[in-house]
């Protein structure tokens, strides 16, 4: 008993000192002083859509109060073969913004690409801009998300990446929001100590000329992880990275519509982050493996030893406590710290079941899309 209550305390410490570490390197990251932009290099930003009529008007709207300048910005708004309303969305955006242009995959050269990758490789094809901005089109942005993602950047930085917040629309949202809350903050916080971490697919931003020198996303081996394709062609490249966490570059994200879709997503997050370099993965096994330790020493302790596990809970929750802190601060986001019980369960559920999950059955699926994707680089219904 007495080494189990001092093997539980000890792992509890780690975490702490994990968490503490995180946060101190999120405040570490440069905020937005002066002039924003020193000039104003083309921008194109891609939204690549299918059957996103729920939530692209929404995006859309976010997309048309940018403020950057008109003349030096282009919106690229794909349409990945939708079914629905969506084709008919996006073309009556691009009647009433003369910078905003429709594209469908189905004019794109046949490519091994699909999903979100496919719709973005079109419209990389179709832009000269210096920088490409993307976000998803379930994804609202701040008026002036670009001037501030471009705060700072000089000739040495070849991506730019910003958080992302889910909007707590429902139960289920919250859950989504807990699991973005808990994940990000630490590629963002290593991103404060000047490593090079981060890659967020709906809030990022590449240099075009990297991309184009690398071959583009059909030149990079990914299954279903674009992010991290795009990230890698930087982490390659004698570029940097530079990363925001800020209200002014924060992306806020629809809640998926449902407990299948959430799982799913989750899911793919998991196994798509060991797409990335080695040095990608290992962060995913040391964060996260360590915490499903935490979490089976808590589970078995509520039965062995439950005066000792107790205290051990409540020091980790005064962490996961720290860390909403830390976000709710800097992101300005009033209602994140209430979220704290369902973080807590959400860690200790989720996190276990993950990998599990993903051992008895590595099939993925690709939320929206008609077609099944697995890692033995096999895919069906394509």
């Amino acid at each position: 008993m007495e080494f189990f209550d001092l093997t539980i305390l000890i792992f509890t410490f780690i975490y702490t000192c994990l968490i503490l570490f995180i946060c101190i390197g999120l405040f570490r990251l440069p905020k937005s002083k002066g002039k924003l932009v020193e000039n104003y290099p083309t921008v194109a930003v891609i939204v690549s859509a299918k059957n996103e009529e729920r939530d692209i008007v929404g995006c859309i709207q976010s997309l048309e109060n940018l403020t950057y300048p008109k003349d030096a910005l282009e919106v690229i708004l794909v349409d990945d073969a939708s079914t629905d309303k969506t084709t008919q969305l996006i073309k009556e955006a691009a009647a009433r913004n003369e910078h905003f242009t429709a594209l469908s995959t189905l004019d794109a050269p046949k490519t091994h690409l699909r999903a979100k990758a496919r719709g973005v490789a079109w419209g990389m094809k179709n832009t000269d801009a210096e920088w490409v901005f993307i976000t998803d089109a379930d994804g609202s942005v701040q008026p002036s998300w670009i001037e501030h993602m471009l705060t700072g950047v000089d000739d040495s930085i070849g991506m730019i990446g910003g958080m992302v917040a889910v909007k707590d629309r429902s139960l289920l949202a919250i859950f989504e929001r807990m699991s973005w809350a808990f994940t990000l903050p630490f590629a963002f916080g290593m991103a404060g100590y000047g490593g090079e971490f981060i890659c967020v697919g709906p809030n990022m931003a590449l240099r075009k000329k990297i991309y184009d020198e690398y071959g583009g996303l059909e030149a990079s081996e990914f299954n279903v992880a674009e992010d991290l394709a795009l990230f890698r062609m930087v982490d390659e490249s004698e570029y940097g990275v530079k990363s925001h966490v800020s209200k002014e570059t924060k992306v806020d994200l629809e809640p998926v519509p449902s407990l299948k879709h959430l799982l799913s997503q989750q899911r793919r997050w998991l196994k798509g982050g060991f797409e990335g370099s080695w040095k990608y993965w290992i962060g995913l096994v040391l964060a996260f493996g360590f915490h499903n330790v935490l979490s089976i020493l808590f589970v078995t302790g509520l039965f062995i030893s439950l005066k000792t596990t107790l205290i051990a809970l409540f020091i980790k929750a005064g962490a996961d406590f720290l860390l909403l802190a830390s976000e709710k601060t800097l992101l300005k986001e009033p209602k994140l710290l209430r979220y704290l019980p369902f973080m807590e369960f959400h860690l200790i559920t989720t996190l276990l079941w993950l990998p599990m999950s993903l051992l008895i059955n590595s099939t993925i699926h690709w939320m929206g899309d008609d077609y099944v994707i697995t890692y033995s680089n096999k895919s069906e219904n394509d």
